[in-house]
């Protein structure tokens, strides 16, 4: 598999012509009534996040893409490649290692319609080369026994791990956008950043105790774990979610876990204190669970979408999912899935446990999208009713009948808690909570209903597939 490098790492005798053309970059419809929407999320996220989130939007992090045709000279020979930048300066370029022989340089005049420019996936079968690749170069670094290690800079990053690793001594940063490389480099203190992993891992093995933070591009969280833990075995490795998107994925990172690697994984619903009384209550309890989501509004060429990434399951149903996990005793064992035809991934999916327990979750971006993503869960065990909504209001129904209704200004999703606990187990200052046990479960539920989703399969029998996976 050809992998994606730096541009100007590859060796070849010549350059012999760029051509960029500018695509439609735009992963979100415009919001149509901004200034309600301002004042909904400063009232259920307080002013702090709410301008940070409007920050991370701002004109500086709008980046222009470009499909980009590069054609290079070696023995002779010109050979083309195919990627989507948002840089028009080649230092800048991160591609796919992946060069198709050529006759002449080639235009967009004289090219098919259906070429792959997005190098992220793995594109043709067409007979390809790849070029030598020089040594990525020692980045000089004043070395500490502990640092931070921080992979993929997007909003996210921004607005929910940033504020939360402030005291920590920050090593290196890396993204495939250049301008947010070097964006956050100065703005959050890392002392180098990188546009490919790679860069990073000289830095990575002569520091002592680092902790690296995964938050790329789904279809490589599994990959930089691995590779991490390779080249420092005492990296504390944090994997936003989902950490998976393949069946070999999850046996890489078992494989992690039964290696003794220090590996947490990033699921921030089961860091809410409501979701985690809810598990101490009623964990050894059969429940019934019923989960209504209203998803954020993406457009057609959002990067969910790609191939390689899963499926929307796979980026934000995978959530509730794991929520069911960690609420319940039990195994996953069977899953039934019905599924809208449209294109959204409007679906209602059914989860049985082993214990009993049924969990039934519909999921869909159908309905005002003002507020987000809107989150109605409904927990009834034998005598008690939970009933939660969007995490802003919550009652609570007693075996006696009593009902306790909570109302809260501010909407806590877990994050904060989340990373302060990442870095308190980090210092040994708290225990790692997620399990090989909970990603078994997780990873395997998340990605059969996944599959399911794609192939047209409305009932699949679970526990047996775990058992197939189990017996490899």
């Amino acid at each position: 598999m050809a992998e994606i490098v730096r541009f100007n790492n590859l060796q070849f005798d010549k350059l012999i012509s760029v051509e960029q053309q500018l695509v439609d970059s735009k992963e979100r419809p415009e919001v149509t009534d901004k200034l309600r929407k301002l004042v909904f999320f400063a009232q259920r996220e307080g002013l702090v996040r709410t301008s940070k989130k409007i920050l991370s939007k701002g004109d500086a992090f709008q980046l222009k893409k470009f499909q980009t045709l590069i054609t290079v000279e070696l023995n002779g020979k010109l050979f083309v490649n195919f990627s989507t930048q948002t840089s028009e300066n080649p230092d800048h370029f991160v591609v796919r290692n992946e060069f198709f022989e050529t006759t002449s340089a080639v235009t967009f005049q004289n090219i098919s319609e259906d070429k792959n420019f997005n190098q992220f996936i793995e594109s043709t079968t067409e007979k390809s080369l790849k070029l030598p690749v020089s040594e990525y170069a020692i980045q000089e670094i004043s070395y500490a026994e502990k640092g931070v290690f921080l992979y993929g800079l997007g909003d996210y990053a921004r607005v929910f791990i940033a504020p939360n690793i402030k005291a920590e001594n920050k090593t290196f940063c890396v993204d495939y956008n250049h301008s947010l490389a070097t964006h956050y480099k100065e703005n959050y203190k890392y002392q180098q950043f990188g546009l490919v992993p790679e860069e990073s891992y000289s830095a990575l093995e002569k520091t002592k105790k680092p902790l690296a933070i995964i938050a790329t591009y789904h279809s490589d969280h599994t990959r930089i774990a691995r590779e991490i833990f390779e080249r420092n075995p005492s990296a504390f490795i944090f994997v936003e979610k989902p950490p998976c998107v393949t069946l070999e994925d999850i046996q890489t990172l078992t494989s992690l876990y039964d290696q003794g690697a220090n590996l947490e994984i990033g699921y921030n619903r089961r860091f809410i204190p409501l979701n985690q009384k809810i598990k101490d209550t009623f964990y050894n309890q059969q429940k019934v669970i019923t989960i209504s989501v209203k998803e954020i509004l993406i457009t057609e060429n959002h990067w969910y979408f790609w191939p390689n990434q899963g499926t929307r399951i796979t980026g934000n149903l995978t959530h509730w999912l794991d929520l069911a996990v960690f609420w319940i005793n039990g195994d996953p064992v069977e899953i039934n899935l019905l599924a809208s035809p449209s294109k959204d991934e409007t679906m209602a999916v059914s989860v049985l446990f082993s214990e009993g327990s049924l969990v039934n979750i519909t999921v869909s971006d159908k309905g005002n999208s003002l507020r987000g993503v809107q989150e109605n869960i409904e927990v009834r065990t034998k005598d008690e009713t939970v009933n939660i909504q969007d995490y802003t209001r919550y009652s609570w129904t007693s075996n006696n009948g009593r009902k306790n209704t909570i109302n809260k200004s501010i909407r806590n999703k877990g994050h904060d808690a989340m990373y302060k606990h990442l870095v308190k187990a980090y210092h040994d200052k708290a225990e790692v909570k997620y399990t090989k046990e909970d990603l078994l479960k997780s990873a395997l539920t998340t990605f059969y209903v996944s599959q399911m989703y794609k192939e047209g399969i409305r009932n699949l029998n679970l526990y047996d597939k775990s058992k197939d996976f189990h017996s490899k």
